[in-house]
């Protein structure tokens, strides 16, 4: 029987030769032979004939993740290179308040809980069903028993986790999951202990309702796997154009479930006369899209807004993971709009009514917010902390200076670094800012402070300056860090110059000639508009409405969105619009 009488066990049977064994972000590869048993000092001990058992796993955790890659034989191992290598998958790992599966025979054999899964030849994949009890009892037999053959190659959590040099330097798996808990993932992704994650390819849910795995379960069983799937998240700079923002895939997605007034509103600014601006307050709409995500990651039975920072917390440290270990590109998109989203929410200046001096001016959120900026911060520091030193120079969305991620922790740079020491909450949000900064500095060489030694006075200057900025033209703003966002969303944009350009005469004729038949065209697709009933389109083509940009008609929406083919959704009813429109010519 297991000597410390708690703890949890894995056992993987039938695993393949050079698989790699990932356990709460350590990782280990088996031996290339089956046949062969590893020296209990090799770093793949713990197995021996393609069975792997880890047992003493610390309950200090509520969340432990387990990712296997499986290795494949000689004969596809020259195929599986070319085509990227056999995919990831995960597996979700509770404590004991949490684990309910087995818990019978578990409690038997000493253990709080034990996971134990066989490889799937068919899938070429540790398979989603639990071992029977016949197998798993005899396996633990000969794990528990005094003098049991397999009780040799037993691998203890302690030893799997500490003498890996991945674990140096790294900040522990407890303080980098702090908040991803039993509830979060069974109410939020719809995961219980044992449950196996595989890749997603959707990028987010337009499910207004937060809760957008509640049919995952269903579904994944044609999968042997759940896929995650997350809300959208809208990234909104009113420095930029609407035609820059509707770009943004979350951003998109967010706003066709709106009212139109306000929907104007997020996008331009002015005044909301939308009727759901009384349901949640805002003077702002990065305010407005603060608290609508909140209460939108809030359970149906409790409007506790405190929930709904630590779930959206919860979903920043959960995503993160599910792209680093498990390659998901849709939570790396998660992530990234989800800190970005944060950052500009920080940013948005709040003017105080009783005064009209710009210098009065602060940032809301990391006041108001302290104990969430503070966790944001702290979270972003150990994931900085684990990530490769190369990640802003070879990850999609992050490659060089210039991208969201920098300008992301630049703002929050510059909402937390010229705070007043009011209390000992913002003094840790300072410390920690600093703490972010210099860690972006030594190990990315990154400088996210703009300048070191912000002063208060200066600080209270850049503040008046910004919102002077956005309140007198919001489409030409000449700050460095407001044309690093613009870059972000729109890069092709900032190749155009400011000045006289000169025309050939040839080109001004060819125009004036294909105006004309652009005219025409127009005609006859407005006779097919009046024709049709335009809500009846709306009703059909949602998401076209919404990617029009202003002074474009559909037809010229149509044609931008199949010449960028961004988004599938969009060029599928684009291509059904232009189909409808030529049958009605015919």
């Amino acid at each position: 029987m297991n000597d410390t009488g708690a703890g949890g066990c894995i056992i993987l049977l039938d695993v393949p030769p050079r698989s790699s064994i990932a356990l709460d972000g350590i990782t280990r590869v088996t031996p290339s032979s089956p046949l062969t048993s590893a020296p209990r000092s090799s770093s793949s001990s713990g197995f021996n004939r393609g069975l792997f058992i880890i047992d003493s796993i610390s309950a200090s955790s509520q969340f432990h993740l387990l990712v296997v890659r499986c290795g494949t034989s000689k004969e596809r191992s020259k195929h599986d290179q070319n085509h990227g290598g056999s995919l990831p998958v995960g597996f979700v790992l509770l404590s004991k308040q949490s684990a309910v599966d087995g818990a019978r025979l578990s409690s038997n054999y000493g253990y709080d809980w034990i996971f134990a899964r066989r490889y799937d030849r068919q899938t070429e994949e540790i398979s989603n069903k639990p071992l029977d009890e016949v197998t798993l009892g005899n396996l633990m037999l000969a794990i528990t028993e005094q003098g049991g053959e397999l009780k040799k190659i037993i691998m203890p959590y302690e030893q799997f986790m500490g003498s890996s040099n991945d674990s140096k330097n790294i900040l522990s798996w407890t303080e980098r999951t702090s908040l991803i808990d039993h509830s979060f993932l069974q109410k939020r992704h719809n995961l219980c202990h044992g449950d196996k994650i595989i890749p997603s390819c959707e990028s987010s849910c337009d499910d207004r309702d937060v809760s957008y795995s509640s049919n995952m379960k269903d579904m994944s069983t044609e999968t042997d796997g759940t896929s995650i799937t997350y809300p959208p998240i809208p990234c909104i700079d009113r420095a930029m154009s609407a035609r820059q923002l509707s770009r943004h895939s979350g951003t998109r997605s967010y706003i066709s479930t709106l009212h139109p007034s306000l929907r104007t509103w997020l996008l331009s600014g002015g005044e909301c006369c939308s009727p759901s601006d009384a349901q949640v307050y805002a003077s702002s709409p990065e305010e407005y899209i603060w608290k609508d995500l909140l209460n939108r990651y809030c359970n149906a039975d409790n409007d506790d807004r405190r929930e709904g920072e630590h779930n959206f917390l919860a979903d920043i440290q959960f995503a993160f993971l599910i792209f680093l270990f498990l390659e998901c590109h849709s939570s790396l998109e998660h992530w990234r709009d989800a800190v970005s989203m944060s950052s500009l929410t920080m940013t948005t200046p709040t003017t105080f009514e009783s005064t009209r001096d710009a210098r009065v001016q602060t940032y809301s959120l990391p006041i108001h917010q302290s104990n969430f900026t503070l966790q944001l911060l702290s979270t972003l520091y150990a994931q900085l902390s684990c990530i490769e030193t190369d990640f802003f120079q070879e990850v999609e969305y992050s490659s060089g200076d210039n991208n969201f991620l920098v300008g992301a922790l630049r703002r929050l740079r510059l909402a937390c670094g010229g705070l007043d020491e009011m209390n000992e909450t913002v003094k840790m949000i300072k410390k920690e800012s600093s703490r972010l900064d210099k860690l972006a500095l030594d190990r990315f060489h990154l400088q996210i402070s703009t300048s070191p030694n912000l002063s208060d006075n200066s600080f209270e200057n850049e503040v008046a300056n910004k919102s002077l900025e956005t309140e007198a033209d919001q489409h030409d703003v000449e700050c460095d860090d407001d044309n690093l966002r613009k870059e972000q969303l729109d890069p092709d944009e900032m190749d155009d110059e400011d000045g006289p350009v000169i025309v050939p005469i040839s080109e001004v004729e060819a125009s004036i000639s294909r105006s004309s038949v652009e005219l025409l065209q127009a005609q006859k697709h407005c006779t097919f508009i009046d024709a049709e009933n335009e809500y009846d389109l709306r009703t059909r083509y949602p998401l076209l409405y919404a990617a029009m940009a202003p002074q474009e008609d559909l037809l010229m929406c149509c044609a931008r969105i199949l010449d960028d083919r961004n988004d599938v959704s969009l060029v599928r009813e684009a291509a059904s619009y232009l189909e409808t429109v030529e049958a009605h010519r015919t």
